[in-house]
């Protein structure tokens, strides 16, 4: 990995990708940068959305750090700026998340106003969450310098900044990675219609779909593989509509988490005349690998199944409507669902990013494993990419981020998948647990049955 880098192949332009993308053009203007993705606004990518929660409120201080880095740039860099809420975070969970960033902020002495208060002076405060499901909620955690970002419209922003920077971007499906024959070193990459492409380092930032490039460009490689390092999974969430005489109350309110044993999703002000909300016990989709000759999990064909639509098992339209209804109750009239998303994307076991050469291939740069948590740092998470593809990072972080590691800890326990999509069934409710969502089980001997073609790769 010594040879100059003098060109560079960026595959995903999803938040991983677009940033790092950016930053390279930034610190390196005289590195050629190609960005490669099958259409500009792919809105099947994890990055893609209505709009996502921008947070500090991290259990896990090395990431709280980075949030509050990336905080900085939403607030006053204009690329982000006029995209980002600052609205207030509002926790109702079991699982001590409010509790371990409270104690976190006084540690690292950081006063963003973050507050725990009993549900009483909680409803008081926000009167807009009288109706919600707040059974065995004993406390409140409140953090008025959290917020969320419109995620579709930033995203574009990033992307006209990088084309301004002088980023390439290439319109194409990328197949498999060009490997040399003799060294295996990757030289760059082959698309869907033939096209080859190199570059002297290549970054595959595509997120849920990692292990299947990998398996696809060259199955027999073991040490190739991805290999449980991090798995594609999805989460299912949904937008709703609401009568226009609810707007001035729901758009003062904040976002809010309620992870309770009954209840495990979000709820993000509105936008656009559209709430958005998320359950969060996610799931893989495991199919059988032609190359490989065993299941890993691959994100579903149809594109229905990664954009929002009505392409979704009623069992996971139920789940996602528990939120809907625990988070509002009957308190906030006339909600109605309109649309639903399986969101993909790629979980580490201690939900902790992959930004690492691989090991086995010289030139390949891994960046993603971005674990349902990775979009708030989009303006700042490209800088490291970069600072790994010249061997600058820190050791904290190369240490942290390495694609072979101890996985110890947990950025996001929750986020772990449990299930795959085959078990889910009717929603019946869940099980009560002490205090984690990682012990959910599938609950129902019926199947969620997906349409199209994806049983074999």
């Amino acid at each position: 990995m010594s040879t100059p880098i003098q060109s560079v192949i960026i595959v995903g332009a999803g938040a991983f990708g677009v940033s790092t993308a950016l930053h390279f053009r930034k610190l390196h203007p005289y590195v050629q940068v190609t960005l490669i993705d099958r259409i500009r606004e792919n809105r099947g990518a994890a990055s893609s959305d209505h709009n996502k929660i921008i947070r500090a409120d991290y259990p896990d201080e090395f990431y709280m750090k980075l949030a509050l880095e990336a905080q900085e740039s939403w607030r006053n860099n204009p690329i982000y700026s006029p995209y980002y809420h600052e609205t207030g975070m509002l926790f109702a969970e079991e699982i001590g998340m409010g509790r371990a960033a409270f104690k976190n902020f006084k540690h690292l002495n950081v006063d963003q106003g973050a507050t725990i208060m009993s549900t009483v002076e909680a409803l008081e405060r926000f009167p807009i969450f009288k109706g919600a499901n707040w059974e065995d909620v004993t406390e409140n955690y409140f953090n008025p310098s959290s917020g969320w970002g419109e995620a579709h419209e930033t995203m574009e922003s990033v992307f006209r900044a990088a084309l301004a920077e002088g980023v390439q971007f290439l319109e194409a499906t990328v197949d498999k990675l060009i490997l040399d024959p003799t060294t295996r070193a990757c030289l760059g990459v082959r698309t869907s219609d033939g096209k080859e492409i190199f570059a002297d380092r290549t970054v595959l930032a595509v997120g849920a779909y990692t292990a299947k490039v990998l398996a696809d460009t060259d199955p027999r490689w073991a040490e190739l593989q991805v290999d449980g390092r991090m798995v594609a999974a999805a989460a299912i969430q949904c937008t709703a509509t609401y009568p226009p005489e609810e707007d001035e109350r729901l758009s003062q309110a904040p976002v809010h988490f309620l992870g309770m044993w009954h209840t495990h999703g979000e709820s993000i002000p509105p936008f656009k005349g559209k709430l958005k909300l998320n359950c969060e016990v996610s799931f893989t989709s495991m199919t059988y690998h032609d190359g490989l000759k065993k299941e890993i999990s691959i994100p579903p064909k149809p594109e229905s199944q990664s954009t929002f639509s009505h392409d979704v098992c009623e069992g996971l339209k139920q789940e996602v409507g528990n939120v809907v209804k625990n988070v509002y109750g009957d308190h906030v009239k006339g909600i109605n669902i309109e649309s639903y998303r399986m969101c993909w994307d790629a979980v580490s076991p201690n939900q902790s990013f992959i930004i690492d050469y691989h090991p086995a291939c010289d030139n390949l740069v891994i960046a993603g494993a971005g674990s349902f948590h990775s979009w708030k740092f989009l303006p700042t998470i490209g800088k490291y990419v970069v600072q790994r593809l010249f061997n600058e990072l820190d050791d904290e972080k190369k240490r942290m981020w390495a694609w072979d590691r101890e996985n110890e800890g947990a950025a996001c326990e929750m986020y772990i998948p449990s299930r795959d999509v085959k078990t889910i069934g009717p929603f019946q409710g869940w099980p009560r647990t002490e205090g984690t969502q990682k012990s959910v089980l599938p609950y129902s001997e019926s199947t969620c049955q997906l349409d199209g073609d994806r049983d074999t790769y």
